[in-house]
């Protein structure tokens, strides 16, 4: 009977050792590679749906701001009047609100705006939303943000800043 060697049961012992290690590496490895590949993916879905539908209170608000700053900027201020807030609307009167925006060459010269991000902020049962972005004018691009009441029928302007400025506010009566 041949003799047994240890010195090749340890060798053996090693290279087994070694292709169990291997094996396990590549298993971990392919399920860590597959679960990343997965995440990427629906990371990539999300900003795919947020880029393509955006998300439900920026484009609320932006329903609102967009046709609003429109409206300013070609002196339609009726138009831009109705989508103010009650509060606002109860403080200044259309005429003044009319006076304040020929006031100001940005929103005079406004022609559109974009809202990159909404905040909501809601407290014993009132709820506001505050957006910013910025205001495209004949001047060049503006930073702007709008407060927003939440009414029955949506969003409602209450209050517009420009460059950090109110411009437009219906929280003092002053403004008449």
């Amino acid at each position: 009977m041949a003799e047994s060697n240890p010195m090749r049961w340890v060798v053996l012992s090693l290279v087994g050792a070694g292709l169990f290690a291997i094996g396990i590496v590549t298993v971990v490895n392919r399920a860590t590679e597959s679960a990343m590949a997965k995440a990427k993916a629906d990371v990539a879905a999300d900003f795919d749906r947020i880029d393509k539908r955006g998300t439900p209170l920026l484009d609320a608000t932006a329903a609102v701001a967009a046709p609003f700053i429109a409206d300013v900027g070609a002196g339609r201020y009726a138009a831009a009047y109705a989508r103010l807030a009650a509060p606002y609307r109860q403080v200044v009167s259309l005429e003044a609100f009319a006076r304040a925006c020929r006031a100001s060459p940005v929103l005079s010269g406004a022609r559109a705006v974009t809202l990159t991000e909404v905040r909501e902020q809601t407290a014993a049962g009132a709820r506001t939303l505050e957006a910013r972005g910025v205001l495209d004018t004949t001047a060049g691009g503006v930073p702007a943000s709008f407060v927003f009441l939440h009414e029955a029928d949506g969003p409602r302007v209450l209050v517009v800043s420009l460059g950090g400025v109110p411009v437009l506010q219906g929280l003092v009566a002053a403004a008449r």
